[in-house]
């Protein structure tokens, strides 16, 4: 047994030593091809795992910038509401009228940006109700609902729908409920990967 594990240290370019002794590196001889096969393996699987990891990093992306267009939607449609954009709304009265013009044109800009954001935000909040109630799931678009419109915490929407529903809620219902609709809603508003459709 000792010379057959002597004669693999020899064939592999290595003296183990004796036991308790000290140990020598161990040496592979490899062919260029070889060498080169390996290297290019080994850059496939990195590429393949970085593509992995960037389409993850995408995918929590559109669901981080779709979760924050919906937190702030209420401040959004208060924005379209409210904004001062025409100069009889003006009350500063230290203004220039090049800086009132300069002003206004700004806060139109932003407020027609934010009318176009919105829209297509209560196309897909329409379609997620109409999706939902078709599928016999009103509750989770109310949630959705008390959620973002009307600005509810997870807790309070859990004692909400007890009192008006008598039904008990899971703790994490709420929670999950949402975040499908939104993960549903990522895709309508920013479309499909191309890595998804391959």
């Amino acid at each position: 047994m000792e010379e057959s594990v002597k004669a693999a240290e020899v064939a592999a370019g290595t003296d183990l030593g004796e036991p308790g002794g000290e140990q020598t590196a161990a040496y592979i001889m490899l062919t260029e091809e070889d060498l080169k096969t390996m290297l290019q393996e080994a850059a496939k699987a990195a590429i393949k795992e970085l593509k992995r990891e960037e389409s993850k990093e995408r995918k929590r992306n559109k669901y981080h910038d779709t979760f924050s267009l919906m937190k702030c939607y209420r401040d959004a449609v208060f924005h379209i509401e409210n904004a001062v954009s025409e100069g009889t709304q003006l009350e500063i009265q230290d203004m220039t009228e090049e800086q009132q013009e300069t002003y206004l044109r700004s806060v139109r800009r932003t407020r027609f940006r934010t009318m176009l954001i919105t829209a297509n935000v209560d196309k897909v909040i329409d379609e997620m109700e109409k999706r939902r109630t078709a599928a016999g799931r009103e509750m989770e678009y109310k949630i959705f609902d008390m959620y973002f419109m009307q600005g509810m915490t997870y807790e309070q929407i859990i004692e909400q729908v007890e009192k008006d529903t008598g039904e008990r809620l899971g703790k994490n219902t709420p929670r999950r409920w949402v975040t499908g609709i939104i993960n549903e809603m990522s895709i309508l508003l920013w479309g499909i990967d191309e890595e998804r459709m391959k």
